[in-house]
């Protein structure tokens, strides 16, 4: 116990809170009721370097919106075809089946992930003409947060790009 030490508050810990914090006054100053998914952006965008933030961001942004994509069309289908609605569970694994189809056709395996979450939050959580306008503030959301991530870590104390 005595060569115990406590690791020191890094720089990246430092600048993904002030990401957050930022996001989150952004949010209330322009009358936006929740920060929640930007703030989520903020943590996952913060990399080691600004090239791993903004490719992360990207992937993120492609994956949000057409998880949001995927869940406006099915539930505007569902709308067309009432006995839909009463198939959910088959629906959804029909709509992954998609979602991971799609990333891999426009060769973005890492969108895959984040593809399936939000699609799955529009048909799980928000089923109806409100997924619209979910699936619209969610990418409004990521993107607010992918910004203030990656602004950060290029423009405060940015660390050094790796060289291979």
């Amino acid at each position: 116990m005595k060569n115990f030490k406590l690791p020191k508050i890094g720089l990246r810990n430092l600048k993904t809170a002030l990401a957050v914090s930022l996001c989150m006054i952004t949010f209330k100053a322009f009358h936006r009721t929740d920060s929640f998914y930007a703030c989520i952006a903020c943590v996952v965008c913060m990399k080691d370097t600004v090239y791993n933030s903004f490719h992360m961001g990207k992937n993120r942004l492609i994956g949000t919106f057409l998880g949001g994509l995927l869940g406006i069309l099915f539930i505007y289908l569902s709308t067309l075809i009432p006995l839909l609605f009463n198939i959910t569970s088959l629906i959804t694994g029909l709509g992954i089946i998609i979602a991971i189809y799609v990333c891999t056709l426009l060769n973005k395996p890492a969108s895959v992930t984040i593809c399936c979450i939000v699609f799955i939050s529009i048909i799980v959580n928000h089923p109806g003409k409100a997924s619209y306008s979910y699936a619209i503030g969610r990418c409004i959301d990521t993107a607010i947060g992918i910004i203030i991530a990656v602004f950060i870590n290029k423009f405060i104390h940015p660390p050094k790009e790796k060289i291979f």
